[in-house]
């Protein structure tokens, strides 16, 4: 399954979710089961990001691990999560709630980092992935959050939509049309 498709001009799009209270919930498939971030981890997160066509290189995902998270390492243990395979252990999917560093719009968190290998998309997968990250960013008394995406991801989007994120409109609204 192709998710980034880079026949669609890319823009940038910013989703938002405002009530974290209510949130629809979303069961892993048989097989799987959610886990929190450990410091073993870095190197299935960034395999996980190659794995799904983020990242292009082990180099390009240490980059972007170290110079996103290194401000919260601490706290990705309460913050990023993982969807592991019961059988193999193997991590296929991950979400992070970040802190931001200044508030953006007046959110003070974001979702980042969501990304499920291409060999486990389509296993619906993606919006008990989504769901918990919600539940975790109440857990963490964030009553919002936000979501940057890009047009070239619309199979997220849609996804993202379906769950009740909504377009957050911004000058640069040209994504959505």
């Amino acid at each position: 399954m192709k998710t980034l498709d880079n026949t669609i001009r890319y823009h940038e799009l910013i989703m938002s979710y405002d009530d974290t209270e209510h949130c629809p919930e979303f069961d892993l498939p048989e097989g799987f089961h959610f886990e929190f971030y450990q410091k073993k981890d870095k190197m299935d997160w960034i395999q996980i990001h190659i794995e799904s066509g983020e990242f292009t290189s082990i180099r390009e995902g240490e980059s972007i691990f170290h110079s996103f998270y290194d401000s919260f390492i601490d706290e990705l243990s309460k913050r990023c999560i993982f969807i592991v395979k019961n059988d193999s252990q193997e991590k296929v999917g991950t979400a992070t709630i970040s802190p931001l560093k200044q508030k953006e719009y007046g959110y003070e968190a974001a979702m980042d980092w969501v990304a499920i290998k291409r060999s486990y998309q389509g296993k619906h997968l993606s919006k008990p992935l989504i769901s918990k990250g919600i539940h975790l960013a109440k857990e963490l008394n964030y009553n919002k959050i936000i979501l940057h995406t890009q047009t070239t991801s619309w199979l997220a989007v849609k996804i993202y939509l379906d769950i009740g994120f909504e377009p957050f409109k911004t000058t640069e609204d040209i994504g959505w049309q």
